[in-house]
């Protein structure tokens, strides 16, 4: 009857812990913003080249990223959009101005370090439609090796550089076929 007791505790105990084990969580493979007329879908971040959080959560920096310059473009394409007007883009690829650098314990997180050796660069395919029919479409490769050497205001404003391709991109490519 122990023995019998024991080996029933120990079947328990392992049925209980083999169904309480500790899943994984799921990350989403793409990230969908809107703002507007706008909207972007981020696809796959996991395999961008650099969206490092230097602070916090890497999933909370890469919610703020995706918002920011969803925003910063919907600021811009919603003046200039007719209410009929639908801009989708497709990121495919994002890598953010700076290399992030390892501080070794002299600061509590890693820094970025922004300089012309890594500029700003965004791989993405786009779709201008009116109405549901196709006015505009097709794949950018954005980068600005320069970008140290525009004039940028003081402002703090999160990704700057990033924002100015975007902005640039929609002005020369979306606007004249508007």
């Amino acid at each position: 009857m122990k023995h019998f007791l024991m080996t029933a505790v120990i079947a328990a105990i392992l049925t209980i812990s083999g169904c309480a084990q500790k899943q994984e969580p799921t990350v989403p493979e793409s990230f969908l913003t809107n703002d507007g007329n706008v909207n972007i879908l981020w696809q796959n971040p996991s395999d961008y080249s650099d969206i490092e959080a230097t602070i916090g959560l890497q999933s909370k920096f890469e919610q703020y990223l995706f918002t920011q310059l969803t925003d910063e473009l919907g600021n811009l394409a919603n003046k200039h959009l007719a209410n009929d007007q639908q801009l989708d883009l497709t990121v495919t690829n994002v890598d953010l101005a700076g290399d992030v650098q390892p501080t070794f314990g002299a600061a509590a997180n890693e820094i970025r370090i922004v300089s012309d050796l890594y500029p700003p660069k965004i791989r993405f395919d786009y779709v201008l439609t009116q109405n549901g029919k196709v006015i505009k479409s097709g794949s950018e490769q954005l980068n600005n090796m320069g970008f140290l050497y525009d004039i940028q205001p003081i402002t703090n404003d999160a990704f700057p550089y990033e924002r100015d391709l975007l902005i640039d991109w929609f002005k020369k490519t979306i606007m004249p076929a508007l």
